[in-house]
């Protein structure tokens, strides 16, 4: 919004100013409309306290509107109350905005009825909002059934919400990484496989199995890092099988992928203590690797060389020392022609 959008707001609330002054008893929707719209613009300029005070008054107005008519404007409401609680948060005032929060919810919901597509915008929306409210209140738990809460909602408003799918899954993806930069693994994979969650079975894409993937895998090494090799072991057997799904669909885009899941899945493996399980993985990422450099050598030989050295500390482990030598060596070999690679290419 332009400031000269926020100048034909600003216009358009003075004059029903104007006609409230000479009739204190009408109420007019455009003045509440436009008092929560300056709110917004206010908000997105970082005067906060403005924004509030434009938004409360707009809920004053529009309570007004909803006496007279609460089967009109009760979703009206709804998504006043849902703007001015993220005008509370905005200043730090989430009690508060709970508490708007919730009366956004119920209003919401009594008019999935009347209003079902625009009542379900704002009770998604209102749902998102309090997940953020219980993630910076230290309640995960409440947060993800928020989150799951929303999800339902939106999968139950059918083909009408597909408009609003890319606002859903840009949400839970940019809360999947901000738990991800926290080293919340759980919490993580969680709101990615809610993100999974908005579409049917068979038709997730393909980049969401990806990065529920990658998470899976970040958290697998946090909990072996943190002394739990154990426990990292299903999270990392679900990667795989998610990059060989991948593979199956578009094999040249995440074969490279499936090779290091596969490393990753061996490195578990093997310091959870399960070798031969261990060698039958690192093979195989060792064989898809050298498939991956056919067509993408810069990307696949310098993962292809630390596979090697888990690869020849498992035959170490498994007392195959002959082996490993070998391993070694070839590793060796290939540590010398990148070196040699890198050289050509800064001369």
């Amino acid at each position: 919004m332009s400031d000269q959008d926020l100048a034909a707001l600003d216009a358009v609330i003075a004059e029903h100013r104007t006609r409230l002054a000479v009739e204190p008893d009408k109420a007019f929707p455009a003045f509440a409309d436009a008092l929560m719209g300056r709110a917004a613009r206010l908000a997105e300029m970082q005067r906060h306290d403005e924004a509030l005070s434009a938004a409360e008054e707009g809920i004053a107005h529009y309570r007004v509107l909803h006496a007279a008519d609460d089967g009109v404007f009760a979703v009206h409401l709804a998504s006043a109350l849902n703007n001015l609680s993220n005008r509370l948060s905005d200043l730090e005032r989430d009690a508060e905005a709970r508490s708007k929060g919730d009366e956004a919810l119920r209003l919401a919901r009594t008019s999935l009825e009347t209003h079902p597509d625009q009542a379900r915008f704002v009770l998604i929306s209102s749902l998102l909002n309090q997940s953020g409210r219980s993630w910076r209140a230290g309640e995960p738990l409440r947060a993800l059934e928020e989150m799951q809460a929303a999800v339902d909602v939106f999968r139950d408003g059918g083909e009408a919400m597909s408009a609003f799918l890319g606002v859903m899954v840009d949400a839970l993806h940019r809360n999947a990484l901000a738990l991800a930069e926290a080293r919340r693994w759980e919490e993580a994979i969680a709101v990615r496989r809610l993100c999974a969650a908005l579409f049917p079975a068979d038709g997730v894409p393909l980049p969401v199995h990806h990065l529920l993937g990658l998470t899976l895998q970040q958290a697998a090494f946090a909990k072996s890092r943190d002394g739990a090799p154990g426990e990292s072991l299903p999270l990392v057997e679900e990667a795989v099988e998610l990059a060989r799904g991948l593979v199956e669909a578009v094999p040249e885009q995440y074969r490279l992928f499936l090779a290091q899941s596969l490393a990753n899945l061996a490195t578990r493996q093997h310091e959870a203590g399960a070798h031969a399980e261990a060698l039958d993985s690192v093979i195989e990422a060792v064989n898809g690797f050298q498939e991956a450099a056919k067509a993408d050598p810069g990307d696949a030989l310098i993962p292809l060389v630390t596979t090697l050295d888990t690869f020849s500390a498992i035959l170490l482990a498994l007392g195959h020392q002959d082996q490993a030598q070998t391993i070694i060596e070839q590793r060796d070999h290939l540590m010398e022609v990148l070196s040699e690679i890198k050289a050509a290419e800064l001369a």
